[in-house]
């Protein structure tokens, strides 16, 4: 699903809204993925990574300017 370009929003306003209303989302970006594109160009975000080697969601990227460090 794509937000409508009309609607000013960035990273954070975007997991806001789906947070909050609880709205289905793919579980990839609960396994620290921020930016789905093929399986050869998409890895879990390093901006996401946590010292034990797992990911954090993506909801918890801080600067949403990182949002696409996961891709080649």
């Amino acid at each position: 699903m794509r937000v409508n370009p009309i609607l000013d929003w960035n990273y954070e306003d975007v997991w806001a809204f789906l947070l909050h209303f609880k709205t289905p989302y793919c579980a990839l970006y609960d396994a620290g993925y921020t930016s789905v594109g093929h399986r050869d160009n998409t890895l879990p975000n390093s901006a996401l990574r946590k010292e034990d080697g797992c990911y954090s969601p993506a909801y918890m990227l801080k600067d949403g300017t990182l949002e696409r460090h996961g891709r080649k």
